[in-house]
């Protein structure tokens, strides 16, 4: 091979390792909620938990963000009643969903493993929070398929014995109804809780 050959394939050589390595680092870096379209949406608050800028993409709950890594050493839990932070539009569809959020939260937390008990007794205590609930209307839910089912948004933050938080998790959800949105939603959010327990 002649010499002006080998430092263009040098050059091409390198250029490949660069752009490599750039990908690597691209796709190692998590996507992170307060850079996501999530982020931006008007009608749907981001008041309740302390640290939207830390929450990254999640593997079955949409924004995950576990500070202690693990939550491997709590062996009970409880469940406060979950409370609504939603726009005043999605307010009474809000409070339904934030009403069944308890029974579900601890149904999923049962069946996960997970020795759920009384408030006060407990090793992690979650909280939960309604951002926002919505129930299409009979012609756009005819028309729109799965995506104008209706659903919730859900925000879950636990803390342990003494109220240092150690999880927060934001997720929207679909179902055939309100209440069934709210299920499948807590369903993965517990999954995501028991990929770090």
């Amino acid at each position: 091979m002649r010499k002006g050959g080998r430092q263009v394939l040098w050059v091409m050589l390198i250029m490949g390792l660069i752009a490599a390595i750039g990908l690597t680092v691209a796709v190692a870096k998590p996507k992170m909620f307060d850079k996501s379209e999530d982020a931006g949406k008007v009608d749907e608050p981001t008041k309740w938990l302390p640290d939207y800028d830390k929450l990254a993409a999640g593997h079955d709950a949409d924004w995950v963000y576990f500070p202690a890594g693990s939550l491997k050493s709590y062996k009970s839990v409880t469940v406060k009643a979950f409370t609504t932070n939603a726009v005043e539009d999605h307010a009474d569809e809000a409070e339904t969903a934030a009403k069944n959020g308890k029974k579900y939260f601890d149904q999923w937390l049962k069946k996960a493993g997970f020795n759920v008990v009384d408030e006060g007794t407990a090793d992690l205590t979650f909280e939960g929070n309604i951002f926002d609930a919505w129930e299409p209307s009979g012609a756009g839910r005819f028309w729109g398929g799965w995506m104008a089912n209706p659903g919730a948004g859900i925000e879950v933050m636990a803390k342990d014995s003494s109220g240092k938080v150690v999880a927060e998790i934001r997720h929207k959800s679909r179902g055939s109804t309100v209440k069934d949105a709210v299920e499948n939603g807590l369903e993965n959010i517990v999954k995501d809780i028991g990929k770090v327990k």
